[in-house]
């Protein structure tokens, strides 16, 4: 097979995928369609070695395969390659979500091989660390694991991002202790992230300014971050719309699945905004995920925009 289109969400397991195909090959080279161009791809794609070596190519952020475009004359010159590809060459496109519709995903179906990776179970990502932990001579309590998967959110990256930070902390095989891993994880993940949330919502520009910096200083990926803000926010809006439709706290709680405190905390902060501010905000933080993903904006000079506006 000489393409493949892989999607997902994790960049962890897209690399296991990619490490499938490429196996102990060392001829790769990678593209990265937010800096570089596809002429710069096909260019690489079409060299023959005088060696006649196989080669890899790997393309990440290929969003023209959902809701990015390349321009008439780009994508004619990737359909014409795609009609007649180097057979020494194995391009890998990456993307997170596929257009189905779109004429170039459907010839990559019928001619190549299409790859969608789904996000992990929570009790896959338990699994998966389960299984690292043991290979490293690390002990963990299943309730120790619940408690990582829990606080990144069910995010297999995130979670793995925990772990090496419990690992550094540790420095030696030993049991792992839920004590130190809520010393080590909840600043970067959990009250980091509600206090962000909490400042933006609250209308505090100085202090979302300070916040961001310490995020930039521990280096949170602005993506991880709007994330974060979107699920607190999805939160306001199914409680309004469950409190529009009369259902009482304790329905609420079981229904979303939070804490007594939780709740309260949520009902506070979801109380001054309207149904339809909560909708129009989760659409702005999508567009600015997609713009950052696409590489159109900065990606913390647009976390920045989103405080002042929400903030004047």
């Amino acid at each position: 097979m000489k393409v493949y289109l892989i999607s997902g969400n994790s960049i962890l397991l897209i690399n296991e995928k990619i490490n499938e195909i490429v196996k102990d090959n060392k001829n790769v080279t990678s593209f990265d369609m937010s800096i570089n161009t596809i002429e710069d791809v096909l260019l690489e794609a079409g060299y023959f070695s005088m060696f006649a070596e196989e080669k890899f190519i790997i393309i990440r952020n290929a969003s023209f395969f959902s809701s990015g475009k390349l321009n008439d004359k780009d994508m004619n010159a990737l359909l014409n390659y795609l009609a007649n590809p180097n057979d020494l060459s194995c391009l890998i496109f990456i993307c997170e979500e596929i257009d189905s519709r779109k004429k170039i995903t459907k010839i990559i179906k019928e001619k190549y091989q299409i790859i969608s990776i789904p996000p992990l179970k929570p009790y896959e990502i338990e699994n998966r660390l389960q299984k690292y932990l043991t290979s490293l001579n690390y002990q963990i309590k299943p309730e120790t694991l619940k408690y990582i998967v829990n606080n990144s959110l069910n995010n297999y990256d995130l979670a793995m991002n925990e772990i090496e930070k419990i690992i550094l902390y540790y420095n030696r095989p030993c049991l792992i202790k839920e004590e130190d891993v809520q010393n080590i994880i909840a600043k970067n993940i959990s009250t980091n992230n509600f206090l962000f949330v909490d400042a933006l919502i609250d209308n505090n520009l100085e202090k979302s300014l300070d916040l961001l910096k310490d995020l930039k200083t521990m280096k949170t990926e602005p993506s991880i971050i709007i994330a974060l803000i979107a699920r607190d926010v999805r939160i306001m809006l199914n409680i309004k719309k469950l409190l529009e439709q009369q259902k009482r706290e304790y329905e609420i709680m079981n229904y979303l699945k939070l804490t007594d405190w939780q709740l309260e905390k949520y009902l506070k902060k979801a109380f001054p905004y309207k149904i339809k501010e909560l909708e129009e905000l989760l659409i702005k933080l999508t567009d600015i995920d997609l713009k950052i993903k696409s590489g159109k904006i900065d990606k913390y000079y647009s976390l920045e925009l989103l405080i002042l506006d929400l903030c004047s």
